[in-house]
This record gives structure tokens, sequence and C-alpha cells, in this order.
């Protein structure tokens, strides 16, 4: 009897904790949302399935890394300068599209900039800029247009493509059409050669739902002091920026698209524009 009562108090115990409960290696665990019902789910993950977030992060961080290796070393520096990975693919994209132009367009280091500001190709930079504020200052009596003929350097260029919220929301669509992208079969977490070819075709045929309001760090003009951006004034007081924001409701519907366009056209000035992607009334393009 004695034995009998020992087995029945061992037996409620063993209830009461679970020990006697085996749970399937393939059965959901307490935080799945799988419904009981559902079939157990395999032991290993097709390789069709789309990644887990951290699985997806990591997995383009290596193919961002893996595409970035390829570039030059000045490209893959400013890489790694880049605040997140949204804006990182926007620029890598951007590198990509460039190739071995990219170099030819890469923003000046310091040492360049100063060598330029003391050549006869600046002094004639500054005058083509000085026959459109002229020209326009006569055709707009009271208006005169500001010009900032500061080479912008690399440093500027990332803290601008870091802080432009258009840069961001072009990125994360970005992002998410290349994690659709990676979960594909052809994409293993390891970069080979093929998928990283793949990889690289994706990135360079992606079409933006939205272009950035900024150019990707190294590769603007104004890097090179080969474009000018122009706002217009009167006795000092800024009348029409360079913010996107200014585009439709100040520069077209105040006419200073037109009238800025007329006046550089009339001046001779060697410069050519404005920028129509993105669209800035004020960026014309200098070419020595």
């Amino acid at each position: 009897m004695r034995l009998k009562f020992c087995l029945l108090a061992i037996m409620a115990a063993c209830l009461l904790t679970g020990c006697i409960v085996e749970q399937n290696a393939n059965s959901p665990s307490p935080n799945s949302n799988a419904p009981a019902s559902a079939s157990p789910a395999p032991t290993t993950t097709p390789a069709s399935a789309s990644p887990s977030p951290p699985q997806a992060k990591s997995k383009i961080e290596s193919y961002i890394d893996a595409a970035g290796n390829e570039l030059d070393l000045k490209v893959q520096e400013a890489l790694t300068r880049i605040i997140d990975i949204p804006r990182r693919l926007l620029a890598l994209r951007s590198y990509l599209r460039s190739g071995s132009e990219a170099l030819t367009k890469w923003a000046w280091s310091e040492e360049e900039i100063s060598k330029y500001k003391i050549s006869p190709e600046y002094r004639a930079a500054l005058a083509e800029v000085e026959k459109a504020k002229s020209k326009f200052a006569e055709m707009n009596p009271g208006y005169s247009l500001h010009v900032n003929t500061e080479v912008r350097s690399l440093d500027w260029q990332l803290k601008n493509w870091n802080e432009t919220a258009s840069v961001g929301a072009a990125g994360d669509a970005l992002l998410a059409s290349t994690t659709a992208e990676l979960a594909k079969p052809i994409y293993n977490d390891i970069p080979e050669q093929s998928s990283l070819a793949e990889f690289k075709r994706f990135l360079q045929s992606y079409q933006t739902t939205q272009s950035p309001t900024v150019a990707v760090p190294g590769l603007s003009a104004h890097g090179q002091l080969r474009a000018f951006d122009f706002q217009v004034t009167q006795n000092g007081k800024l009348i029409a920026s360079t913010t996107s924001s200014s585009v439709k409701d100040v520069w077209d519907a105040q006419g200073w698209t037109a009238k800025l366009s007329e006046a550089i056209a009339q001046s001779g000035a060697k410069l050519t524009g404005p920028l129509a992607s993105p669209r800035e009334p004020w960026h014309y393009s200098y070419t020595p």
C-alpha cells in the first residue's frame, strides 16, 4: 500500500510540473503565432523562405559590403560614413551606376580645393557667375542674385545625405525591394560570384519611386565647382531659396524660374540648366 501511495504521489507531482510532457521538436514555440492545427514546421528553412528581420539585415549588409569592396577605396570609405542601411544602399546604387566615371566626378580633397582657388580656372568660373548676376540685376531692378562659390567638400555632402529626409524615404523604399530580392533562392547568406553579380544588376536597374533632393556623396557637381546654386534676394532679404519646398510655390509661381533662365541665357555665361532631376530651378552647371 505504501509503495502504491508513493507511486501515485510521484505521478501527481510530474503532472503538475509538466516533466513527463515531451514537446515535439517541430511543435510551435510558446510565443509562436502559428495555430495549433498547423502542420509541423520543417527542421530546415526552405531556400525560398524570406529571412527573419535580423537575418535579412545581416544578409543585406553582407551583400552591400561585398559589392562595395569592388569599388575604389575613396568610395568604400564614403560608404562606411553613411549612417544606415537604406541610405547606404541608395548610395551604392549610384556608385555602381557611375562605374569608373565616379572617380572623375569625385569631390576634391582640401588640398585640391586649395590649389583650385588660386588657379586661372577658378577666376574664370567666378567671371561667368558675375555675368549672370549682372544681367539678372539689370533685367529685374531691385533684385539680385546670391551665389555660393565655395566647393562643397565630401564631409559636407555626407552630412547632407545623412540628414535629408527625402534620402531616407527613397532609401526605405529601396530597402523593402532589396529585402524581397534577397529572399529569392539564388541568394545565399554568403555572397558568391553569381549571386553578387545578380545583386549588382538588381541595384543598377532599380528605379527609385522618388528622387532624393540631394546628390550622392562624392558625386555632386558642387564637389568640383562644376555647378552653382542661385538665390534671389531683395535688399538683403532672401526671396527665393534653394529648398525643394520652394520650387512650385516660389520659383515657379512667382516667375523666378523663367527670370533666372532668361537672364543666364542673355548673359552669355557658360552655364547650362536648370537641373531637371531632381528638379532644381536654381541649379546651373558650369563647363570650363
